[in-house]
């Protein structure tokens, strides 16, 4: 089995789980990941609800602990543990009653300063989209880049469109390209004036939440239990064919078959209507 890797959607969960303790406890919670104070992440950065100081009073959390996590890692595949929302599961094996399914982050003065000046020069309404997933983990969420780029087009007219993300990869045609422009952290402040983001499932989708925007979010068969993922304001698309055969696989063939037999008029229509005035 191997050990798994905690990326920065799953650390944003873990602010929800955070903000939690500090109410029910009144104490900022001492992460442990890997056998190390957490102070590495740059999601729990500027959080009250998190301290570093081992010398003063904390409620300590291992967030590296296998009973918290809601899958488990077989190297090609991950069984998923639960059906409840991360958040939800987290909170319920720690004994924590009050939590809300809602991450937080908190720019500092400065990055605030660095987002706002991103941001001066968008249109006053805009969509934000994500077309790639992230591929060192799991290939078993991507969405064909040709038919986010059919979905931008049909809808131009229409809407603006910011793509946010990584940089270093090709944009697509008729956005506005801020990949790889703010830190991840600083897009949250992107996410935040946009009226919707669309994107694969996965932390982008969290810090949208963060952020207080809605989400159009990809589900595919890989995700066994979307319900793990989902927040209640989003929509989902779930494009799963082959759930039952290829659930919690990393990779297989037929992921590409049904991303391909996937009609992207449904995300269409899922824009229009969730942009209705």
């Amino acid at each position: 089995m191997e050990e798994m890797p905690m990326g920065l959607g799953g650390h944003l969960t873990w602010t929800a789980v955070a903000a939690a303790v500090k109410k029910e406890k009144q104490l900022p919670v001492l992460a442990i990941e890997n056998n190390s104070i957490c102070e590495f992440s740059p999601i729990f950065k500027n959080n009250s609800n998190f301290t570093f100081n081992p010398d003063k009073d904390y409620y300590k959390i291992n967030i590296s602990d296998p009973r918290l996590h809601y899958l488990v890692d077989h190297g090609d595949k991950v069984s998923f543990t639960t059906k409840r929302h991360v958040i939800e599961h987290i909170c319920q094996n720690l004994n924590l009653k009050d939590f809300k399914l809602k991450c937080e982050l908190y720019l500092t003065e400065s990055e605030q300063e660095r987002a706002e000046k991103i941001a001066s020069n968008l249109p006053a309404k805009y969509i934000c989209i994500e077309p790639y997933s992230k591929m060192s983990w799991s290939q078993g969420r991507e969405y064909p880049f040709s038919k986010w780029q059919n979905v931008v087009n049909s809808l131009k007219d229409t809407f603006s469109f910011v793509q946010v993300g990584k940089g270093g990869q090709r944009p697509l045609e008729n956005v506005t390209d801020l990949s790889g422009k703010p830190s991840f952290r600083e897009c949250s402040h992107i996410l935040k004036r946009s009226s919707l983001l669309l994107a694969s499932e996965g932390g982008i989708v969290h810090l949208a939440n963060a952020a207080n925007t809605k989400s159009i979010v990809i589900f595919t068969s890989f995700h066994v239990y979307p319900s793990t993922f989902h927040y209640k304001e989003n929509t989902i698309i779930d494009i799963s064919l082959y759930r039952n055969k290829i659930g919690g696989y990393k990779n297989h063939p037929l992921f590409g078959e049904e991303r391909n037999l996937h009609n992207e008029q449904q995300i269409i229509e899922a824009v229009l209507k969730e942009t209705e005035e």
